[in-house]
C-alpha cells in the first residue's frame, strides 16, 4: 500500500488528491510516485528513476526538483540534436543540476550516450547548471536508499494526534537522539513513524548514510 501523502498543512497526512504531473515526453509509464517536494504524482518509466525520486524528496540539500523540465537542444554536425533530462533538481544553496537516472549495464555499454555527453554537459553549463549521471552504484547506495523509503513512508504517520505527543520530546531546538526521544515519549512505533515523517517534510534532520537506530541524532532543520 502506498503511503498517505502529506496535504494542508503539509506536515499532517491527509487523503487529499494530488495533481497529476505533465510530462513533455516518456516511452511508457510503469507506475505512479507521490512526490512531497513537487506536491504531485509523478510517472517513473523504471524502479530506479522512482528510487531516485524517493531520494530527491528526502535528501535535505535538496530544495525542489522538476520531472522532464525542458529539452536541451543544440546543433551538432549540421543538424539539430536534442536530450531531455530526467530531472532538474535545485539544491538549498541555489545550484541547478540536471539529472539522469541510468541502468549501469547501459552506461556501461554506452558511457558517451551516442558521443552527445560533452555537448549536454555544455548545453547544461551553458545555463549555468551542471549535468549527473546516477545509475544503481548512486541511487541503490545502502543504508542511504532503504533509510530514504522508510523516512518517506513515514508520512502515514504525522496525524495531530502523534505530532502533539513527539513535539513535547522537541522543545529545546537542540540535536537529540532516538534513544533519549523514546525515553522521554515512549517506543509506540507510531510515534517513531511521526518522528521519521518530520524528517521526511523536511523539519528535522538525521544522516541518511547511517543505519537508523537508538543512536541516530535527530536535528531541527537549521541547527
Amino acid at each position: 500500500m502506498e503511503p498517505m501523502e502529506a496535504g494542508s498543512p503539509r506536515w499532517e497526512a491527509s487523503s487529499s488528491f494530488l495533481p497529476k504531473a505533465n510530462r513533455l515526453s516518456y516511452r511508457s509509464c510503469s507506475g505512479w510516485y507521490r512526490s512531497i517536494k513537487c506536491n504531485a504524482r509523478l510517472p517513473f518509466e523504471s524502479l530506479l528513476e522512482r528510487d531516485l525520486m524517493v531520494i530527491q524528496d528526502v535528501d535535505p540539500n535538496v530544495a525542489n526538483f522538476a520531472l522532464k523540465p525542458e529539452t536541451l537542444v543544440w546543433t551538432g554536425g549540421q543538424r539539430e540534436q536534442s536530450y531531455t533530462p530526467d530531472f532538474r533538481v535545485v539544491t538549498q544553496e541555489g545550484k541547478v543540476v540536471y539529472r539522469e537516472a541510468m541502468p549501469r549495464r547501459k552506461f556501461d555499454a554506452d558511457p558517451s550516450l551516442k558521443g552527445r555527453r560533452s555537448r549536454i554537459t555544455d548545453a547544461c553549463v551553458a545555463r549555468g547548471a551542471s549535468f549527473e549521471l546516477w545509475t544503481e552504484t548512486e541511487i541503490r547506495k545502502q543504508p542511504r536508499l532503504a533509510n530514504c523509503r522508510r523516512i518517506r513512508a513515514a508520512v502515514a504517520f504525522l496525524t495531530p494526534a502523534n505530532l502533539t505527543i513527539v513535539r513535547t520530546g522537541l522543545v529545546d531546538g537542540r540535536p537529540i537522539s532516538l534513544a533519549t526521544l523514546q525515553a522521554i515519549i515512549g517506543s509506540d512505533p507510531l510515534l517513531v513513524g511521526a518522528l521519521l515523517g518530520l524528517v521526511a517534510v523536511g523539519e528535522l534532520t538525521l544522516d541518511l548514510d547511517a543505519v537508523i537506530g537508538p543512536d541516530t541524532q535527530l536535528s531541527p532543520r537549521g541547527s
